[in-house]
């Protein structure tokens, strides 16, 4: 037994004179040098609104050319349709048709509510930016004797904002929407696109208020509330449906007959400095 004890002790003195070595050892360090370069970015593809932090989930252009400066792009705006609707006695609201989307070259169709949506490629810690719109014209009919519907106005009654570089709550002061202020006690909250001849001649839709926040990701402004993008694909929604985020309001006054009618929406896009 005291045999065994000794060469205990032996080999525990070896590991603690060999663990010594080790710290007592020299170091040497020398420095080089990497370096990259970065411009800013071209138009890029839209994106399905999500939330992020996650990489963008790609969906075809808008055929139309969009708004762009100092490399912030505009990369989708809706085309708003109401349907066909009926006639009425008194002030009525027509709800939206929800939004056809596509993918992969247009194989894959789903619809979802409308959205605006912007892209920050402009490599800067300073770019702050706002989208808005103003309706050029009342809505009429087209014709030699057009039929005109002076008071009738879009209104947005929903809105949900995503980033694919922040979660929501950390847009919350950075980012902002549709106002939602103003009231109508038949009908709710809600923001009115105005025409140009009104005395408010633009809605903000979609704002950067916080210099550089948006640097290199996507961000959008969806009409309707509690929005989430896994609701909204070829399985769920192969279909158009009406949907309350926007609506036309229009007025007994405006005596709407049974015609079509048309208007145009002007999106601006202001970026700073």
């Amino acid at each position: 037994m005291k045999k065994q004890v000794l060469a205990s002790l032996f080999v525990s003195t070896m590991l603690l004179s060999y663990t010594g070595a080790n710290v007592l050892a020299a170091t040497s360090a020398g420095d080089t040098e990497a370096d990259a370069t970065f411009t800013a970015g071209e138009r890029p593809d839209p994106a399905k609104p999500e939330e992020g932090p996650k990489e963008p989930t790609p969906v075809d252009p808008d055929p139309d050319p969009l708004p762009e400066t100092g490399n912030v792009y505009v990369t989708h705006l809706p085309n708003i349709t109401f349907g066909s609707n009926k006639t009425n006695l008194k002030t009525t609201e027509y709800n939206a048709l929800t939004e056809k989307r596509t993918q992969d070259n247009g194989n894959v169709t789903f619809y979802m509510p409308h959205s605006a949506q912007v892209a920050d490629l402009s490599g800067s810690n300073e770019t702050k930016w706002k989208l808005s719109v103003q309706q050029k014209a009342v809505f009429s009919t087209v014709g030699e004797t057009p039929q005109k519907l002076e008071n009738t106005r879009i209104r947005i009654y929903g809105n949900t904002l995503t980033s694919s570089a922040y979660a929501a709550t950390d847009l919350a002061g950075k980012i902002s929407g549709v106002a939602m202020d103003q009231t109508d006690t038949a009908f709710g909250s809600h923001s009115a696109i105005p025409v140009a001849t009104d005395a408010t001649t633009e809605l903000t839709v979609l704002a950067s208020s916080t210099a550089g926040f948006t640097g290199n990701s996507y961000t959008s402004s969806v009409f309707a509330n509690d929005y989430l993008e896994e609701n909204f694909n070829a399985e769920k929604t192969p279909a158009a449906e009406k949907y309350e985020g926007v609506r036309l309001n229009v007025p007994a006054s405006d005596q709407s007959q049974a015609k079509a009618y048309k208007a145009n929406l002007t999106w601006t896009l202001t970026v700073e400095p």
